[in-house]
């Protein structure tokens, strides 16, 4: 199986408890951190794309700060998840990777990739390709603003097999990767067990993902015809600076068209 194939099958196995095991997750704040970088770095433009949106949670964010958000995924699953979600009715919906993305995706002031949905494109080709995609759905002036985790966060999250135990639900992952190294692919299996009346039930699934070194990603950017302009760290939801690839969890990249 492909990783693609892998990513795809992980997240559609998912896609109907996904927004339950990630309650946690201050996706609203997330979006702000964005929102501030599109309000400093961008044009003032509201027409955005969210690529790689998951089940919708940070499209919805977005329409509720006033953008008029268009949103794709790779999972169909995901996808439908997204189009019930509420507060969405006015978002358009496709399915699509972010290195072959649904056609017809042009002019948008703001392309975001929120939650690291790039982590998954491993390999400096993909994710060439999916910055090349990105670049040509900006207009001129538009920017590209997108998250990645940091060496630090793998390392302190998956060097160890890890339980989150929550009564009847508790998750155990851990990274197949025997080192987690700088710009290498970082392999993680979970498994979800959750109680089904005297026994348990299990799904199991891998996570292909890749750090993406600060060094890579602004050589590949230049190579897609883009220019880093900003980076920021990450803790949680909270911006830090300057970016730190070992102290804090992700940095949240902004990017325009070169030239």
């Amino acid at each position: 199986m492909s990783q693609v194939d892998e990513t795809l099958a992980a997240y559609e196995s998912i896609a109907a408890r996904y927004d339950e095991l990630n309650a946690r997750m201050d996706t609203s704040s997330l979006v702000a951190r964005f929102v501030e970088a599109v309000d400093r770095y961008g044009s003032g433009g509201r027409r955005l794309l969210d690529a790689g949106c998951g089940t919708g949670r940070s499209s919805v964010a977005f329409r509720e700060r006033g953008f008029e958000v268009t949103g794709y995924d790779l999972s169909p699953a995901m996808v439908a998840m997204a189009r019930r979600r509420p507060g969405a009715e006015e978002i358009g919906f496709l399915v699509g990777r972010l290195q072959e993305p649904p056609p017809g995706l042009t002019g948008f002031d703001v392309v975001a990739c929120v939650d690291v949905p790039m982590a998954y494109l491993t390999g400096t080709d993909q994710l060439r390709q999916a910055l090349t995609a990105a670049r040509d759905q900006l207009a001129e002036d538009g920017v590209l603003v997108f998250d990645l985790n940091t060496i630090g966060y793998y390392r302190r999250m998956f060097s160890v097999p890890t339980v989150a135990d929550r009564g009847d639900r508790y998750v155990v992952w851990f990274a197949q990767s025997p080192r987690i190294e700088a710009d290498a692919v970082v392999v993680t299996q979970f498994d979800l067990f959750e109680r089904n009346g005297a026994g348990w039930e299990r799904l199991s699934m891998r996570h292909v993902q890749q750090h993406h070194s600060d060094r890579t990603v602004r050589k590949v950017a230049e190579q897609s015809g883009l220019h880093v302009v900003a980076a920021h760290g990450l803790v949680g939801t909270s911006t830090r600076d300057p970016a730190d690839e070992t102290d804090h969890e992700r940095i949240l990249y902004v990017a325009r068209r070169a030239g």
